[in-house]
């Protein structure tokens, strides 16, 4: 068994345990030093000394007693430390580059992206049961400011709480593995990108402050944007799906997996990427690339007779490309003649 995976996973229900001992025994610790002073106080053993007061005090010491740490504190301490280590440790974006061997290199890479994913994902479905949790009726003024603080985040304007839980429930889901890793390997170069390397920019996101990124060597003249920079790759990872989650230009991919959801479908790679025709210019050709690296790379089971290619299926329309038409010049009478790849 992996237990700090056991123990990641487990996180609440292990610190639930561990804050149960440790305030039993702090409890204990409370009564046996109520007893401790009552008998001093009864007994004639010693009698404390007065105050020294050093020369030039202008006022006398006060005398210090000793202060016992009430247990819920102590608890609530512990638990905060708990949780703190049980939080993974984002390890630095190795030097891809170095690996010269390409299997080896696509490996390593998955490997790596697969911990960020999963981390990432995690951490909205850990959201998602919190807001689950909340009751418009009986909100309290911490889990108003949480909602507050992710309706932000998620591009949601209402401030009725019942309507902000509804709308962030749509909005707020997981991505699958197999995009997050075919997206980063092919926005990142493979993790050698001057905008991963220096800035564990993973996706190509952009910012729009100045000093907030790296300038993009080929930006346009009098454009403004940059290339964001991140503390580290897992920040990176958690900023791209929530920019799914939320941008309008991703509304699409939304729509493909609430429809997967609704049917009871797996929510596949291949289905979301087709909600992907804003994230770059190339439109379509760029979409093809990223289902081709999910499926060269067998990211996941890529099925040949696949219900995106019927129009049979109620989530079909939502995935169908519109390809642009290909002008083709007529040898014969010198016109141009509109065509269909």
């Amino acid at each position: 068994m992996n237990i700090p995976a056991f123990l990641r996973q487990h996180a609440g229900l292990t610190g639930l345990v561990i804050i149960l001992v440790v305030a039993f025994l702090l409890k204990n610790a409370e009564k046996s030093v109520l007893i401790v002073d009552q008998t001093n106080q009864l007994g004639t053993l010693t009698t404390p000394a007065p105050p020294k007061v050093l020369q030039g005090d202008l006022k006398p010491q006060k005398a210090t007693t000793s202060r016992v740490v009430s247990s819920a504190n102590a608890a609530a301490s512990i638990s905060h430390a708990i949780q703190a280590s049980l939080r993974p440790k984002v390890k630095p974006l190795p030097t891809f580059a170095d690996i010269t061997d390409i299997k080896t290199k696509k490996n390593s890479f998955f490997k790596y992206m697969t911990a960020l994913s999963e981390t990432a994902n995690y951490k909205v479905v850990q959201i998602r049961r919190e807001i689950k949790g909340m009751q418009p009726q009986k909100i309290s003024q911490q889990q108003l400011k949480k909602l507050s603080r992710w309706s932000k985040s998620h591009k949601i304007k209402t401030k009725v709480p019942a309507e902000q839980i509804d709308l962030l429930l749509r909005k707020m889901g997981t991505i699958p593995t197999a995009l997050v890793l075919a997206q980063a390997a092919n926005e990142s170069a493979w993790g050698t990108s001057r905008f991963a390397t220096q800035g564990n920019n993973l996706f190509g996101q952009w910012c729009f402050s100045a000093g907030c990124g790296l300038v993009p060597s080929g930006r346009p003249e009098g454009a403004s944007y940059e290339v964001r920079k991140f503390k580290d790759p897992q920040e990176s990872v958690d900023a791209y799906i929530r920019n799914l989650n939320s941008h309008g230009s991703y509304s699409g991919l939304r729509r493909i997996r609430q429809c997967l959801i609704d049917e009871g479908l797996p929510i596949t790679a291949r289905a979301l990427s087709a909600g992907l025709m804003s994230y770059s210019s190339r439109g379509v050709d760029y979409i093809d690339d990223i289902r081709s690296m999910i499926r060269v790379n067998k990211l996941e089971p890529w099925q040949k007779s696949w219900w995106g290619n019927s129009n049979q299926h109620i989530c079909s329309e939502l995935v169908q490309l519109v390809r642009p038409a290909i002008v083709t010049e007529d040898p014969i009478h010198g016109i141009t003649t509109p065509g269909t790849n």
